[in-house]
């Protein structure tokens, strides 16, 4: 993996015309950071559960907590009308997010309730095999069209394709069997739709669409389909703060679903434990979990693999690896391992800019932390331009980070035409994050 400059790039002329540009080179603001993971070794004594955040909303104005009416949703109704409410609403409602006991109470009631399908009179269109598939056909691809789309498409999209499996839930002839596939794609929508709420900084309203989800998820019967949205969750948590609770939540995934998933579920599960047990503070127990992850992404079959874990690869062990490393302040032996992700990375022939953004960020904060910070910002350069390429939170809050390290280790005129570049390229969002809501 090879640093280069971004094509067509001035940084001379930007400074030429900084005040034309209605912009200054002056260092980025830590407000511009909220939410961000502590880039100074990821462990925060004294950081506030996400719960107790400010959600930057008028005072008075009431969000309730994501967790807000559980037991209601585990009712058959209860489900029902969560998913109708989520297709009705023509912006998401905002939540708040919860942790701890709040957070690991609803994994648990995954774990320990009983399938049980209420009968539906059959008043409306025949639902047979050949529309099952289309729905599920239809899921896949937005599976898909979510590595280049930004959350607020997402969402949409989602939502369109939600309103119109819960009708047919609520009112369509079908057997039982299809039946738990419609409620395996209201599952995927739903955890779709949490994706694309993380994706734009809403964590409260990612967690509530990925409750509703893990709910019809149990409803389809369809216990890995359940842990892959408790994975969902514990990806979030990791990295805003609460790595004690992303290790029990992969537990509970584990727990739920254990004989039934495929290599390629285990080995992310395994991949993914590495980085909270290293933010949580358990070196030993990271460095366990990587080996294992490793070990099992050598046994994947493609065959084997469900169609939501169609993006998982090596490169996304050898990614939780280095941020292990990273995380526990091993950045040097983090280096090959976010190198070996980007190789693996180029030699797919689709583009992931997301992934890419991630991956030569969190590379470039590895190499600022063993004193190269002129590589960091070579990579820096490459992160802007595969960020132009979509519309998403996510890539700028990495490249904010990216930006914010940068500026920790010391201001230089490379890094100030970084500063530049991003903001020319990205707007003032480029270098801010919205906050823990």
């Amino acid at each position: 993996m090879t640093t280069q400059a971004h094509p067509g790039w001035d940084p001379g002329g930007l400074r030429r015309r900084p005040e034309t540009a209605g912009r200054t080179r002056n260092p980025v603001d830590a407000r511009n950071t909220a939410g961000h993971p502590d880039t100074a070794g990821h462990r925060q004594p004294d950081h506030r559960p996400v719960s107790q955040q400010p959600a930057g909303q008028p005072v008075h104005e009431q969000i309730a907590p994501a967790n807000t009416g559980l037991d209601l949703l585990w009712t058959h109704d209860g489900l029902t009308r969560e998913l109708m409410a989520m297709t009705r609403a023509r912006r998401p409602h905002r939540f708040l997010p919860v942790s701890g006991p709040s957070l690991d109470s609803a994994a648990q009631r995954w774990l320990a309730a009983r399938t049980h399908h209420e009968g539906v009179v059959p008043t409306g269109q025949l639902v047979d095999d050949p529309l099952v598939c289309g729905f599920e056909d239809r899921v896949d691809a937005l599976r898909r069209m979510s590595d280049v789309l930004g959350g607020n498409d997402v969402y949409a999209l989602s939502r369109t394709e939600l309103s119109i499996t819960v009708r047919l839930l609520r009112v369509g002839t079908h057997s039982d069997a299809h039946q738990a596939r419609l409620y395996a794609v209201a599952a995927e929508l739903a955890r779709l739709a949490g994706w694309a709420m993380y994706d734009i900084g809403q964590y409260g309203t990612a967690q509530r669409c990925w409750l509703i989800a893990l709910r019809a998820a149990h409803e389809a019967n369809a216990p890995a389909l359940g842990a892959n949205i408790l994975r969902c969750m514990a990806e979030q948590v990791t990295w805003y703060g609460q790595p004690a609770d992303a290790v029990s939540l992969l537990h509970r995934a584990q727990a739920g679903a254990r004989y039934l998933l495929s290599a390629i579920e285990r080995a992310v599960i395994a991949a993914d434990l590495a980085v909270a047990h290293s933010r949580a503070g358990s070196s030993e127990d990271a460095a366990a979990e990587t080996e294992l992850a490793y070990t099992l992404i050598d046994k994947v079959r493609p065959e084997d693999s469900p169609p939501y874990m169609y993006w998982a690869r090596r490169k996304d062990v050898a990614f939780s690896a280095g941020e292990a490393l990273l995380s526990s302040g091993s950045p040097e032996a983090a280096i090959p391992h976010f190198e070996a992700a980007l190789d693996d990375l180029d030699e797919l022939d689709e583009e992931v800019p997301r992934d890419r953004v991630e991956f030569l960020t969190r590379l470039g904060i590895a190499n600022i932390r063993t004193g190269d910070a002129d590589r960091a910002v070579a990579l820096g350069h490459q992160a802007v331009s595969c960020a132009t390429m979509i519309d998403s939170g996510m890539t700028r809050r990495d490249i904010a980070r990216l930006c914010q390290e940068l500026e920790q280790a010391g201001a230089t005129a490379q890094t100030a035409g970084l500063v530049d570049h991003v903001r020319d390229a990205l707007g003032p969002a480029g270098l801010s994050s919205p906050t823990l809501s």
